[in-house]
């Protein structure tokens, strides 16, 4: 009779799994809506898409103006790695026919926040994004990993600073290799010592605020954004005629 039972929790248990609601892993429907209305705009409205995680989803949000005067499309998630961004790209970006794409990811990789962290993986990512983009006559520039000594909710991550700029190097070899932009958005925003050497945190003042009222040095604040965007302007408008 025990043993009767034990098979039917069993297979209890796995019913129940099957019948959960499938997940939205990489949260497809985040922009279904929207995406199609903006197949609907003309191009000079939806010329380039910035695809990316919090830092992206916060920047559209936060200086809607900016993306609105320029015809650009914000397609950031808040939390994602590249996993799930390599995922949505044809949906998120191919579909939409831009002429440009910026993408940046990668410290939520670093962050843990789905999965370890392997570099090459994470590179390989951002590498299969920019070559869907190049196949599809898109535009691609690729960005630098932001400034980041740690990460709040992953406290156990004690060497992202290092992390960032390994990474952060191979995308900005690469780029070079195939002939895409790159935008530095990490030497534009690290803090220098004495000497000038970056230190690898982000500067002072240009960043979000904690709850006590000091810098989370992680995800830009207004100023932040303003750092960025002439940065990546420039690079559009070597790429995107008007």
């Amino acid at each position: 009779m025990k043993r009767i039972l034990s098979i039917i929790v069993m297979l209890g248990t796995i019913v129940s799994m099957f019948a959960q609601p499938a997940q939205d892993w990489a949260n497809f429907g985040r922009y279904q809506k929207q995406n199609a209305e903006v197949k609907q705009l003309p191009q000079d409205q939806r010329k380039v898409v910035f695809i990316g995680n919090s830092i992206t989803d916060n920047w559209a949000s936060r200086r809607p103006q900016f993306f609105k005067d320029n015809g650009y499309v914000g397609r950031g998630i808040s939390g994602q790695t590249t996993y799930q961004m390599v995922l949505r790209f044809y949906e998120d970006v191919v579909n939409l026919h831009p002429k440009a794409v910026v993408i940046n990811g990668g410290t939520n990789d670093i962050a843990l926040n789905n999965h370890p962290y392997v570099e090459d993986r994470t590179f390989q990512n951002i590498c299969t994004m920019a070559q869907m983009a190049k196949q599809n006559k898109i535009k691609v520039i690729l960005t630098s990993v932001t400034p980041c000594k740690s990460y709040g909710w992953r406290p156990e991550v004690t060497d992202a600073i290092e992390k960032i700029r390994s990474l952060n190097a191979r995308i900005k070899e690469y780029a070079k290799k195939n002939k895409f932009l790159y935008v530095d958005y990490y030497a534009a925003m690290v803090d220098v010592d004495e000497n000038g050497q970056p230190t690898g945190v982000m500067r002072p003042g240009i960043s979000d605020k904690r709850s006590d009222g000091t810098d989370e040095g992680c995800h830009p604040n207004i100023a932040g954004y303003q750092i960025m965007e002439p940065l990546v302007q420039a690079a559009i408008h070597k790429v995107v005629k008007k």
